[in-house]
């Protein structure tokens, strides 16, 4: 087993039964909790289907692509070129790093375009270390007045700051950077040296303008000689975006590349290129032999189960894993995004600021449910729940995501992808087979595959119906106790969000506008760890779990008796304490009237009378001795079930006020099954996987004599949640509607929270 394996001394051998066919220990919840000794023992006993160990390669520089500067080529080897659309590494052999020197531009021909790439780094350095070099002191000639303010400080923000001196020194930052020969080829357009406050700004001038990327034509004739001749290496920079069958709009990565060598990024830098890059090597790790191939023309079965008996067809051979069939170089290369931002914004004042007051901010509350990944509910600063652009309510679960694609006649094509299903039928191929490495990354792919899409979903959603988001502020271990083994979507899921939000960008949007690449929306500040997490994070909020699923949306009422039969004396005490027990004979129902004050002091401050009604023939209650002890749901017609109850132990329940009779009891078995009856009735939520049930049914009348039901709302397509998760993101969302309510009372930032007391969130649902 797992534990024979981890005291293994080295150089013995294991067997290989012995450790991969032996059971997990069910203290280990999950692989990920023991990574380091699932890859031992899967390194021990079976080998992954592909290798993902490279090599970095530095082509015997040390000093390999740390920078683009045109300066540093020699230094670096590294250059880029564009022909055509595509894009080309360029690295020079060391012994043939000259070979760019002083080469004229070609007009002729085919060409390349060799980037030509000037940085001026670091300013607030950069500068004083050249104009006051000893080296260089003679050509940039400081005054003597110059002189003394740098080396006495007084042009910097402090005790002994100047802002004559700084204008001075700034004067003749100025003068000096037109005369050097190569930054005055940036062509800076600086500010009135008087509109400065500090020296900063000017320096923060000099970071956005000191950015400068042009192209040089190169004769392609040439470029092949340098190859050829062993002189220079080149290498195509390729995804799958550059394949000639790509379809569709290119992935937002390779939008980004491009977008470093665009016209308009040019002029207004927002996406810079940086050095740092690194090259790897990959050794293929499937063999010829080994190679999966479908050939042109034939068709492949959907695995989509949403999609039965649909073929797709293609007209290009597919190979399963290609990018593991070959020897692949890799090239890893950072860029900065947002370039000219201003640091230290403070996003959730601003958001804060935005929200405040503001009536036509919605809320999503996001469910993270028992029967769905994840469920939405949309509402308004009034509580209704809001409609899309084609009158449908936007409460759904996202267990399925629809999406579209472009067929042979450029037509747009939806369909949908039922990801909690093919989850569930992942996991239970794992199951039967442990030793089955390749499922088990197919379900990591699967999950990061659903996540993207819901994450492109919500946020789609913020957007154009103007809305924060709100979550419940679950700790970790309410967390894990609600994800199963393989769909631990959940603080994923709130990571991908936040991540996605920090910087958002449209593929479909145009890039001049909001949402497109030159116009991120930043909705979410920095994520740095879920233990910083507070009550905010830009446009998403945090509100407490407590009472958001079993709750009545209506009226607003919840289970604070919570019922459990512990004695005869504690039961007779119990139910002594009602106002009334009757059964309604017009109604065909019992109704139990209470005052929560003679019970709790946790409804003190809310409505408190409450009649609960046993109505309606059907609800369902777990019952552990069903299926031969192995537990499972029973359906329970409470009404008769008490009926049938007060019969047996000679109880007239139309007798008028049942209470004088219900304690006269002394049988135990006569209060537990009482109490475990009114216990159904309070329940709230019922569900039942094998009859397709998960609804909520409230036991309280509203002012319109109706009891609430998600199935009725459902089917009259109501406003109102329509299952019982539905609930769950309803109420979720109405609590950031009390978030809201605080913000707009705020006397200044920060000053309110989301630290909602259960007293509050009861008089907030009663009205």
């Amino acid at each position: 087993h797992f534990e024979k394996a981890l005291y293994v001394k080295p150089g013995n051998e294991i067997e290989k039964d012995a450790v991969f066919y032996g059971t997990f220990d069910p203290a280990f919840e999950s692989l990920q909790k023991v990574t380091k000794l699932y890859d031992m023992v899967r390194n021990f006993c079976t080998k992954k289907p592909y290798s993902t160990e490279k090599i970095k390669l530095n082509f015997d520089c040390s000093t390999l692509l740390d920078g683009w500067d045109l300066n540093k080529e020699e230094s670096n080897l590294g250059v880029l070129f564009e022909k055509e659309g595509l894009y080309y590494l360029g690295i020079m052999n060391k012994s043939d790093n000259k070979i760019f020197r002083d080469i004229e531009g070609s007009s002729e021909g085919g060409c390349y375009r060799k980037m030509e790439y000037k940085l001026l780094p670091g300013p607030n350095k950069m500068l004083p270390k050249v104009f006051f070099s000893k080296s260089r002191i003679d050509e940039f000639a400081p005054s003597a007045e110059v002189l003394d303010i740098y080396k006495k400080g007084t042009f910097k923000k402090g005790p002994g700051f100047s802002l004559t001196d700084c204008h001075t020194l700034i004067d003749f930052f100025k003068e000096s950077i037109n005369k050097h020969p190569d930054w005055v080829k940036f062509d800076f357009n600086f500010s009135e040296t008087s509109s400065y406050s500090d020296i900063s700004a000017f320096y923060r001038e000099i970071t956005e303008q000191g950015y400068k990327v042009t192209f040089k034509n190169i004769s392609e004739e040439y470029i092949n000689r340098l190859v050829d001749e062993g002189k220079l290496y080149l290498f195509q920079i390729y995804n799958k975006d550059f394949s000639a069958y790509s379809k569709g709009k290119p992935n937002l990565h390779t939008m980004y590349w491009k977008a470093l060598f665009d016209e308009p990024n040019l002029k207004d830098t927002v996406y810079k290129l940086n050095g740092q890059a690194e090259v790897f090597f990959r050794h293929k790790s499937i063999d010829s032999k080994n190679v999966i191939k479908h050939s042109a023309g034939v068709p492949i079965v959907s695995k989509n189960p949403l999609l039965a008996g649909k073929e797709n067809l293609f007209d290009y051979e597919l190979v399963k894993d290609k990018r593991y069939t070959v020897d692949k170089f890799q090239f890893h290369v950072p860029i900065t995004m947002n370039f000219k931002a201003s640091e230290g914004t403070r996003i959730n004042d601003a958001v804060c600021d935005y929200v405040a007051n503001n009536p036509d901010v919605n809320i999503i509350g996001i469910d993270r449910g028992e029967r769905h990944l994840l469920y939405i509910s949309m509402v308004d600063r009034d509580g209704n729940v809001v409609k899309d652009k084609d009158g449908n309510w936007i409460q759904y679960s996202l267990n399925t995501i629809t999406g579209a694609y472009k067929d042979a006649n450029g037509n747009s094509v939806k369909f949908e992808t039922p990801y909690r299903e093919l989850l569930d039928k992942k996991e239970a191929d794992r199951q039967a087979s442990r030793e089955n490495w390749e499922t088990i990354e197919n379900i990591k792919e699967l999950k990061e595959g659903y996540l993207s899409q819901v994450v492109h979903h919500i946020t789609k959603l913020m957007v154009e119906y103007n809305a924060i988001v709100v979550l419940e502020d679950l700790n970790s271990g309410f967390k894990n106790s609600r994800k199963k083994v393989e769909k631990q979507v959940y603080q994923n899921f709130e990571k991908a969000l936040i991540l996605k939000l920090n910087y958002l960008v449209f593929k479909d949007v145009n890039p001049e506008q909001s949402g497109g690449i030159y116009h991120a929306y930043q909705l979410a500040d920095e994520f740095k760890g879920f233990k910083y997490l507070t009550k905010q994070t830009g446009f998403i909020f945090y509100v407490p779990a407590w009472n958001t699923s079993k709750i009545d949306p209506v009226t607003g009422f919840t289970d604070l008796l919570k019922p459990r039969y512990k004695s005869i004396a504690d039961a007779q005490a119990f139910f002594s304490k009602f106002e009334s027990i009757k059964y309604n004979a017009e109604k065909k129902y019992f109704e139990f009237a209470f005052d929560y004050n003679n019970f709790t002091d946790k409804a003190a401050g809310t409505r408190t009378k409450w009649v609960v009604c046993t109505h309606g023939a059907l609800r369902y209650s777990y019952n552990r001795s069903l299926n031969n002890n192995r537990g499972g749901y029973e359906k329970i017609d409470v009404t008769a079930n008490i009926r049938a109850l007060l019969a047996e132990f000679d109880i007239d329940f139309s007798s008028g006020d049942l209470i004088p009779a219900i304690i006269a009891q002394n049988s135990a078995v006569f209060y537990a099954r009482l109490m475990k009856l009114l216990q159904v009735t309070l329940a709230m939520r019922y569900s039942c996987a094998e009859d397709g049930a998960d609804f909520i049914m409230s036991p309280v009348m509203d002012s319109n004599d109706v009891f609430f039901n998600s199935d009725e709302a459902c089917k009259a397509n109501l406003p109102l949640p329509h299952d019982a998760d539905a609930n769950g993101a309803f109420n979720i969302a109405r609590k950031g509607i009390m978030v809201l309510n605080q913000i707009d009372n705020a006397e200044k930032y920060g000053d309110w929270t989301t630290k909602i007391s259960n007293k509050d969130w009861l008089k907030f649902v009663q009205g």
